[in-house]
Parts: C-alpha cells; structure tokens; sequence
C-alpha cells in the first residue's frame, strides 16, 4: 500500500478536526526563538481519556482550608475532589499514612483548578516548600490539576519511605523551582511503578538555575513517561538537568510519544556513576534495561544532546525524531561510558549518532541528515513526516519493541515501518495543527 497525506479538509469532514495549536513567543535574552507557555496536548486521545468518575468515599472541598483539612484527614480510598478556582496554599499538600487515594479537579478540567505555592523564586515560602509531598502511600493519582509555583519540587515522592505506583495524569505543572515531579531515596527504599501521563510541565520562560528536571527519579523501577509535553527546561545560564531523568540505577523505565520542545536536553536514561543512593548498592551501572521511543524532540535555542544514555546496560532507543537545528553538532543521541551497552535503531535526527568513553552499542538503520522540509512544519516542532521523504518512509524493519508511533498509529503503515517517530499516512495540517482521525491510505 502507498501512503498519502492530505494538507487540507473542507465539509463535513472538517468537522470532525482535533486541532491543537502551539504559539510562537519573541526570543529571550540569549536564546533562539523559544515557544510561548501554553496547554497543549500533542498525543492521539487514545491513549489519553478521561477519568472515569470516582469509587469509593469522596470528599468535596472548594476553599483552601477545606482542601487541607481534607488531607490531613485523608483515608484510605477516599477521592478529594476539588471544586474550580485558585487554591494559594497555606501548608503542603502532604500524603501519607494510605493508599489508594486521588486528588483531582471535581470538573475534570486541569486549567479551571489551580493549586499554587509561594513562587518558584520566592525563598520565603514558610510551610509551602513544595505543593505536594506523597510519602508511604501506594497508588495515589493526582489528575486534573494545575500545580504551580513552588520554591522547590510541584511535587516529591519521597521514595525514601517506599511508595508504589504513584501516578500523574492530565495535569499542567508551571514553574518549579527546582524538580516538577521528584522521586527520591535514601538508597535503601525506592518509589516504583511511577507513571507520569498526559500533562505538560513547562516554565513560562526558564528555571531559576541550571539545578532543574521536568521527571528526575533516583532508583525508580518501572516507571512509564508518556504522552506529555516538556516546555523550555531550560537554565538561565549553562545547562539545565535533562527533562526526563531516570537514575541512581533506576530499572526499566519507558519514555514513549512525548514532546519536547525547547529543553536544553530532552532525556537521560543514567548520567553519571552510581553512588551510596544506588538500588541494590549497584556499583556499575546508573540504569538498566528500558526504552526510549516514539518521542518527538526540537530545539532551535541553545542546548546540548537530545537523548544520552551513561552508565546504561541493555537500553533501547528506537525510532525517535530529534532536530536541534545546528545548536548541538556532535550528536543528536548519544552513548557514553565503557559501562554502557545500547541499542539505537531506525531515528530520524539532524545530528550524529555520538559514541563516547568506550560505550558499547548496536547502531543500525538511523537517519542523521533530516531537512527541515522532511517535516510538516518543522519550525513549530511539528516534525510528523512530509510527502516523499524516501529517506524514512518505508525504510525501517518491525521491531518487537515499537509497534506504534508517536500517535499511536500502527507500525507499519505501508509496506514497511518508517524511521523516526511519526509512521507516515495518518492526516495532518501544515502549520502548528495536528489532526486525530484514523489514518488513511489509498488502496
């Protein structure tokens, strides 16, 4: 079957357009064109629905008081749902003690309910260091929220006290003085099983310093990223921490369909040699196992590499798509480490696939010298593939590992999978659109 794209829909079709659109800002002092804050949702919807509504207790809460108390007399299997509005904490948000627990919006709206600190900048923040804290406390969701404004961490899973199976969804996290969602440990206990699905973390321009993460996890097992947006995580000066970083011999992570754009560096499986925090006391290894796919990764500003694996054994890195647009000419994914083994297969980059220190790694089937015309609009981080890019489309072989894309369409599409994030043939608008209906493709 031979793919086609259409550029434009009239009628009645039209009617049944997704569009999802992503504003331009005038660049920051010492930076490229960056893009502006907003809540956009770049991922197909089915992997993205609504809540069901809650079981179980549930209580009602509309001022902050209320909310408080609320928590701080929480149950096990009670919901808290919060009534719109914005909610200027008192106190964190701290959740301990129980399990099977949710926080979300009573509206399933996470921009009409706004739980906020003190400010990101503001070192007066009294009892308000973070808005959330989750201690010993299995399966607690947060959904449907807005978080903002923190001195420190939106929120700390203190994985020190064991917490399993935390987990994130729909939520619009803005402005975080340090980590927007931190899992971290004493070296002896972990949060695992953690998912952060379907938000948007994002500064409205750039973190306080370079000491900064969108997800940063220490020793986390099985953690699944996907289906978000990461917006300028970036630093004032120097380098921002990787948006998505998994560590300390964090096992097994998924980092799959998410959007990064304007992140000083997009993602890091290990980053350096593990220490007293390590799971399991490892002494070699800062990951294992775990893939990375799918992911759609664009800077125009300045920054480093798009995804790097150290100290890593038995990763994958398949088919994703990162354009850097000259800010990071060594590479656009790279391998570090005489420790690390990797395997990177079928990506679509503007940039080197980067061997450093020793690492050992399969290579095979990538795409290193992408156009900006490959793309539908490729300055506005729309990087789903133009017509007749021969160099990706059809160009890949299935993996066992991959078997959609990065909107969730099945691989493959036409005769054979595409390289990069996007199988070619599901319909797109040119511009900052993107459309979800089922992808056709003629006869």
């Amino acid at each position: 079957m031979t793919p086609f794209r259409r550029q434009w829909l009239s009628g009645s079709l039209a009617v049944a357009l997704a569009l999802t659109a992503v504003g331009v800002r005038t660049p920051a002092a010492g930076h490229a064109s960056r893009f502006a804050a907003q809540s956009h949702k770049p991922s197909a919807p089915s992997h993205c629905p609504a809540l069901p509504a809650p079981t179980g207790p549930v209580v009602n809460v509309d001022t902050v008081p209320e909310l408080q108390d609320a928590v701080n007399n929480l149950t096990s299997g009670t919901t808290i749902l919060i009534a719109d509005g914005v909610y200027t904490l008192t106190n964190t948000l701290n959740i301990a003690g129980v399990d099977d627990v949710a926080l979300r919006s009573a509206s399933g709206d996470r921009e009409a309910v706004v739980l906020r600190g003190k400010g990101m900048s503001n070192s007066s923040y009294g009892n308000v260091p973070h808005v959330i804290a989750i201690y010993d406390a299995d399966d607690m969701l947060i959904a449907d929220l807005t978080l903002r404004d923190a001195y420190f961490h939106l929120v700390q899973v203190h994985g020190e006290d064991g917490p399993l199976r935390p987990r994130f969804y729909n939520l619009h996290l803005i402005d975080s003085g340090e980590q927007f969602i931190k899992g971290s440990t004493d070296g002896q206990a972990y949060a695992d099983e953690g998912e952060v699905a379907c938000s948007t973390l994002e500064y409205t321009d750039e973190a306080r310093s370079d000491y900064t993460n969108g997800v940063d996890v220490l020793g986390g097992a099985d953690w699944v990223i996907r289906d978000n947006v990461f917006r300028n995580i970036r630093a004032p000066a120097g380098l921002a921490g990787p948006a998505v970083l998994m560590w300390r011999n964090s096992l097994d992570t998924v980092v799959e369909r998410n959007l990064f754009i304007e992140c000083d560096r997009a993602i890091a499986l290990g980053l350096s040699p593990p220490d007293g925090n390590s799971r399991d006391d490892e002494d070699t290894y800062d990951h294992q196992g775990g893939i990375v796919r799918n992911n759609f990764i664009y800077r125009a500003g300045a920054g480093d590499v798009g995804i790097t694996v150290n100290y890593a054994r038995d990763v994958r890195v398949y088919h994703n798509t990162v354009i850097l647009n000259g800010t990071f000419l060594w590479g656009a994914i790279e391998y570090r480490f005489s420790a690390t083994s990797a395997d990177i297969r079928y990506n679509l980059t503007d940039a080197p696939i980067w061997q450093r220190n020793g690492a050992a790694g399969t290579v095979v089937g990538n795409v290193t010298n992408a156009q900006p015309g490959w793309f539908v609009n490729a300055a506005l981080g729309n990087l789903h593939l133009s017509a007749g890019v021969t160099a990706a489309i059809d160009q890949a072989l299935p993996l066992g590992g991959v078997t959609d894309d990065y909107d969730g369409d099945l691989r493959p599409g036409g005769d054979a999978p595409d390289i990069g994030a996007d199988e070619y043939g599901e319909l797109v608008l040119p511009g900052p659109y993107r459309l979800y209906l089922p992808t056709l493709r003629r006869p």
